[in-house]
């Protein structure tokens, strides 16, 4: 859904933060709960986003610290408790903490599922799709981002029907099925460019980038991530900013230019470590090493070269 004028404040917040204008979404979300007026759900859907622009500008863990201070929602108010318990169950997901994670994801879902709430269940499906995802279960990510599309079908407007196909698209890339996640890819990109979303375009560049790298078009991957990190890097999306570096280092790796690869992957370490994400900085940190082995072996055969043949 665009962003009107006849829309409310909290609901121009929720549209901007889905479409990437993270300054103004921070800023009518601030506003309102600073006059803190128009009912409890309107109330609760600006914290909400002030949450996850904390958690995309600054990591999980002063989202969560956000979230534990905030007052529990009335119970009646459905979406609220699930929302809020989804997204305090994310952040601890992303910190690695799996058993609290799992726990209030599935108390979202049942609290979304009782109160009939498509929109809210659909959240919790995302969430769980990217925590598999993380985890490495590709197969239970995959079937949480096609219940994504599919309730897609019953919720207006563009968001979680290009999240759903952007996650389809995603594991098949993971997966190694470069050639098949393209049109995926594609197909959610211009879902996204149709709404003029510029986080989730960037996030769809970086994905398509991998993908190109994998066939083994180096410059066209590039060239994607390249657009990638300026975006990720304007919008201070700190998480999608220092895998967009990453990836470029695999891409420099690839080209055994492994120095430059080597410097991508210590500053993808470094906004790493300052989002205390431990699947991120396990991966560099591997990454880094991997290239320096690379390096070994490079030296390797080069004085196994200048040695005469006996």
């Amino acid at each position: 859904m665009a962003i009107t004028m006849d829309q409310t404040p909290e609901q121009q917040a929720v549209n901007c933060l889905r479409l990437g204008e993270l300054d103004r979404a921070n800023y009518l979300a601030e506003q309102e709960i600073i006059a803190d007026q128009g009912g409890a759900r309107r109330l609760w859907l600006c914290r909400f986003v002030r949450a996850d622009v904390l958690r995309i500008r600054g990591g999980p863990e002063p989202a969560l610290a956000y979230l534990d201070s905030l007052p529990v929602p009335e119970a009646e108010d459905a979406a609220s408790c699930s929302s809020f318990k989804l997204r305090r169950g994310h952040c601890m997901g992303l910190l690695g903490r799996h058993q609290p994670c799992q726990r209030l994801l599935d108390e979202a879902q049942t609290i979304a599922f009782k109160a009939n709430a498509s929109e809210s269940l659909a959240e919790v499906h995302l969430s769980r799709a990217f925590i598999h995802y993380l985890r490495q279960d590709y197969a239970a990510a995959d079937s949480e981002y096609h219940a994504v599309l599919k309730l897609s079908e019953q919720i207006p407007g563009w968001y979680f029907r290009g999240y759903g196909m952007w996650g389809i698209g995603k594991v098949l890339m993971i997966r190694e099925a470069h050639k098949e996640a393209i049109p995926q890819l594609n197909e959610s990109l211009r879902v996204f460019e149709d709404v003029g979303a510029k986080l989730p375009i960037a996030m769809v560049w970086s994905e398509l980038a991998v993908c190109y790298l994998g066939l083994g078009d180096d410059v066209q991957a590039l060239e994607l991530l390249q657009k990638a990190e300026r975006v990720d890097y304007e919008a201070g999306a700190i998480h999608n900013y220092q895998v967009s570096l990453a990836n470029i280092g695999n891409v420099y790796l690839y080209r055994r230019d492994y120095f430059t690869a080597i410097c991508y992957y210590r500053r993808a370490l470094e906004y790493s470590r300052q989002l205390k994400d431990p699947v991120s900085i396990k991966k560099w940190t591997f990454n880094i090493t991997l290239a320096y082995a690379r390096i070994r072996e490079a030296i390797d055969t080069r004085s196994m070269s200048a040695w005469p043949a006996c």
